[in-house]
């Protein structure tokens, strides 16, 4: 009988399902087919390698079948995977799997709410959203509408590095940069930002896409239109804090959105108006990080929020005066600050410091610094790493093509390559995909 203290992280899902299956002689348990980290392709794959294992001894495995129906996340399958479930023979000759068919078939029809449907996380991959960039001709800069994720990252010869983009859906009219976006339930949340350069030009809509149903769906607008903002996914919620309204005024209100009733609703304020600022979650908590105050005034804090009770001080950030168009994630237990502007004596210039608090010790401390300027750039993470994705320069103008990522145990900044053009204002996140969408 194989030994569940094998360590199966390493080794491909359907496979040690199999050979778990397979050398299973007593009533079996399937905990490894609840293993998130175990890597898989696609969630098919897990249905087939069950559906595999009954049929080779239906008579004595089929009182299995419910239970084995149990481990499969069919939300995660796009429609082409789900009218294979629906078509199996195995599940509509036996009582055993109705369920499984009707919950394929309510998921095809739109019918069945997906939440709490967590990807196995392998399988996720970096994509951009939006932003805006130089046109061809380089008369004048404009929005766009392409999502992007990265289908390998390549490593040449000597310093030479390279990432291999693809194409992966266009974003609903109209294009979208200075906006924000979350993942919940492994499904893309679209927020706000502007579609041109005008002050009308700022947005409320919300959009989503499912990477399992390829669909796009439009939700409720946010309360407020908002540009240069922050985002975060906390317990089950999508919440947005703070912005620019209107080139004019800037935003202190707090809206979150909770996907089961299809609602947004308002939070505890910040302290003051601020735009430019970044947010980040960690160990259960949010935290808000410097930002531009209505004055213009670049701000060093940070904030511990709470949407009952608000804001409340922490220690502020220690390279330089203050500092706004940044990214902050949570790496490893910590906050990582990177990129954005800082004040001189007179106006504004680069910031290329990066630093890292402790929340335990409530201290910064310092990170290498970026070796190229990044203002305003997406930013993601993935395995304990922070990935750095365009953005401008203060100083220069000139937007940026480089993805750095950062690998807090060996503190060292890795140039990966660059993106499909320069995009400036962009955002990142990391989705699961399906087969269907890597191509």
């Amino acid at each position: 009988m194989l030994s569940w203290r094998w360590k199966v992280e390493s080794v491909s899902l359907p496979i040690v399902l199999y050979l778990l299956l397979v050398e299973t002689t007593s009533e079996p348990s399937f905990a490894v087919g609840y293993k998130d980290e175990l890597r898989v392709d696609s969630e098919v794959v897990v249905f087939r390698a069950l559906m595999s294992w009954v049929e080779e001894d239906k008579a004595h495995k089929m009182t299995n079948l419910q239970g084995l129906l149990q481990i499969v996340r069919f939300p995660l399958m796009s429609p082409a995977e789900l009218e294979e479930v629906e078509g199996c023979s195995l599940l509509r000759r036996n009582a055993e799997g109705r369920e499984a068919l009707q919950i394929a078939r309510k998921l095809l029809k739109g019918n069945q709410k997906v939440t709490g449907c967590k990807p196995r996380t392998p399988n996720q991959v970096l994509v951009l959203v939006g932003g805006d960039s130089v046109n061809d001709n380089f008369e004048r800069r404009e929005p766009n509408r392409s999502l992007w994720f990265a289908q390998r990252f390549l490593r040449g010869e000597g310093l030479i590095r390279t990432i291999e983009w693809e194409p992966l859906v266009q974003l609903p009219e109209p294009p979208r940069l200075r906006h924000c976006v979350c993942v919940l339930d492994n499904c893309l949340y679209i927020l706000g930002g502007r579609k041109y350069y005008g002050k009308l030009d700022i947005l409320k809509s919300v959009v989503r896409f499912s990477p399992a149903q390829g669909q796009w769906e439009c939700l409720p607008d946010m309360a407020s239109p908002r540009d240069y903002f922050a985002a975060v996914c906390w317990r089950g919620k999508v919440f947005v804090l703070g912005g620019n309204r209107d080139d004019t005024n800037y935003l202190d209100s707090v809206e979150y959105y909770t996907p089961e009733d299809n609602t947004w609703r308002s939070a505890h304020p910040l302290d003051t108006p601020i735009c430019g600022h970044a947010a980040a979650t960690l160990d259960g908590e949010i935290f808000i990080s410097g930002g531009c105050d209505s004055h213009l005034r670049c701000l060093p804090s940070l904030w511990h929020y709470d949407p009952v009770y608000g804001c409340s001080n922490r220690a502020p950030m220690a390279s330089g005066a203050g500092r706004a168009g940044h990214v902050m994630l949570a790496v490893r237990n910590q906050l990582v600050v990177a990129g954005g502007l800082q004040p001189l004596q007179v106006g504004f210039g680069d910031q290329l410091q990066c630093e890292a608090y402790d929340v335990m010790q409530n201290r910064w401390m310092p990170l290498p610094p970026l070796p190229r300027p990044h203002l305003s750039p997406a930013a993601t993470s993935l395995d304990g790493m922070l990935y750095v994705l365009g953005g401008s320069s203060s100083d220069s103008g000139y937007d940026t093509p480089w993805v750095y990522r950062y690998d807090p145990q060996d503190k060292f900044w890795d140039k990966l390559g660059t993106m499909p053009r320069a995009y400036a204002d962009l955002a990142a996140c990391m989705l699961q995909l399906p087969i269907s969408l890597r191509g």
